[in-house]
């Protein structure tokens, strides 16, 4: 859900990919490595959108490695296997997404640690503290997996799924959890690329690992016949394919990894970067999982016309991340009041439009073509009844992430994260209303728009206010302050 890796994230999206939003928040902080070897930037509005721009658009495709692929299973499974399969990507998706969620926090930690140990152009220190988050990762990783393996049913149900489809989504999350040492793998090791400002190497493997699993699917699901089973282990092929190259890709760059097991001093160092924002991806990670245990309680058609719907929302709604990733990048760097005013109602503008496009896209594509992601005419109609609520949802997503961007920007993390626990409690109160007043697949979307539009009305005149974008009086003069000469969160 999306939802939105920063914004996991993320969201995450429970069908939609469960590493976004830590390769989105890996993005933003390396990025904001580089931001103090920048020049000034432009002076004009038009000169500082081509400026974002151009850092947005190479690392667009970085946290849409796993929505991707999900996304290509849903489509799959929605054209060549019966509503059943496809419904079991719900629940086996929302534990997945839950535990990836759960082990973000130490890609973020990653970055920020090999950041500043590069700043100092101690790349000694680098290589152990990427090495020591590598060695967590895959300990994290084999944890979670196994947890799954052992608990898979019995974690299934407590979703409260339709029986009907907890044997295939058992079936989908045990051959999946085979790979989630793989999962987080990745994450830390575009956490270290990206941290080097190499965006190139984990673009080519989004690519090559996207093609994996188009072609496993069309094999597996269309050819032999396999279903959820097929998708799965096509997944896991792809997500593995990924951690190898990511892997090649450290042995060639400045910071090299190599076998270590952290000590205690480096597990310290690593657990101070995360902070309050940990309590920021938790409370959205259960915001996320409330959403989607909504969903999993519908019937098992309205959980299957649902489905494809939500992966292409949340699909979407990641592209808005590199937003995010612009604001730390460019902020801190900002030579004066006026240039962060500037950067900021570029940023916020960018959020607007991709608001409207990305409503147009994963709204409009699903209600004017449903026959792309499934030939089950009866999912047709409720696949379209949710179009106003992802449009609201989506238009109030541009703007969230954006002036989220803006906050982690200005260090303003204590209200980042209360923002975000106060919207979490609002979605359980409302939610637990609408699915007694307002039945069906409504009450799940109707929670997505309540969601974002509180996001952005709490995100936005924040920003607003600490920037003093309308004007009247000069912003935060503790946002000020914590621009000068602050490191990259």
């Amino acid at each position: 859900m999306p939802v939105p890796k920063r914004e996991a994230a993320e969201a995450a999206a429970a069908a939609a990919g469960e590493s976004a939003p830590a390769a989105a928040a890996a993005a933003a902080a390396a990025a904001a490595t580089s931001a103090a070897t920048q020049p000034p930037a432009a002076s004009s509005t038009r000169g500082r959108l081509q400026e974002i721009l151009a850092f947005c658009l190479p690392v667009v495709l970085v946290p849409l490695a796993d929505p991707i692929m999900s996304l290509i299973d849903t489509i799959c499974l929605g054209r060549m296997a019966d509503a059943l399969q496809l419904a079991a990507l719900g629940p086996a998706s929302l534990l997945l997404t839950f535990s990836n969620y759960v082990l973000m926090s130490l890609s973020v930690g990653t970055v920020s640690l090999v950041a500043e140990c590069l700043q100092r152009s101690d790349t000694a220190a680098a290589g152990t503290a990427l090495s020591s988050s590598l060695a967590l990762a895959a300990a994290g990783g084999a944890l979670m997996g196994g947890t799954y393996l052992a608990l898979g049913p019995q974690l299934l149900a407590l979703t409260g799924a339709d029986p009907a489809v907890l044997g295939h989504a058992a079936a989908y999350l045990r051959i999946r959890a085979l790979a989630l040492p793989a999962v987080v793998l990745v994450q830390v090791a575009q956490a270290g690329l990206l941290a080097q400002r190499d965006s190139l190497s984990p673009f080519r493997v989004v690519l090559a690992a996207s093609a994996v699993s188009l072609a496993g699917d069309l094999l597996f699901i269309g050819g032999l016949g396999w279903g959820v089973a097929g998708a799965a282990w096509t997944t896991v092929a792809a997500q593995y394919l990924s951690a190898v190259l990511l892997l090649r890709a450290l042995r060639s760059s400045v910071v090299v990894p190599r076998l270590h097991l952290p000590t205690g001093d480096e597990l310290r160092s690593l657990s101070g970067t995360f902070g309050i924002l940990t309590v920021f991806y938790a409370a959205k990670n259960f915001s996320y999982l409330l959403l989607q245990s909504t969903a999993s309680r519908l019937s098992a058609l309205l959980l299957a016309a649902h489905q494809p719907v939500w992966s292409m929302w949340c699909l979407v709604s990641f592209t808005n991340i590199p937003l995010e990733s612009a604001a730390l990048a460019f902020l801190p760097a900002a030579a004066s009041r006026a240039d962060r005013q500037e950067t900021a109602r570029v940023l916020l503008l960018l959020g607007a439009a991709s608001g409207v496009v990305g409503s147009c896209v994963a709204v409009g594509l699903p209600a004017a073509a449903p026959q792309l992601f499934t030939s089950n005419a009866a999912l047709w109609g409720p696949m379209r009844s949710v179009g106003l609520q992802g449009v609201l949802a989506m238009l109030c997503c541009g703007l969230d992430v954006a002036a989220t961007g803006i906050l982690l920007g200005l260090k303003d993390t204590a209200f980042v994260a209360r923002a975000m626990m106060a919207c979490l409690a609002v979605l359980a109160g409302f939610l637990w209303w609408a699915r007694q007043a307002v039945p069906g697949l409504p009450a799940v979307w109707w929670g997505l728009a309540v969601f974002f539009a509180l996001r952005a009305g709490q995100s936005v005149p924040r920003a607003v206010q600490q920037l003093g974008l309308l004007g009247g009086g000069h912003g935060s003069e503790d946002a000020a302050a914590a621009l000068k000469g602050a490191a990259p969160a």
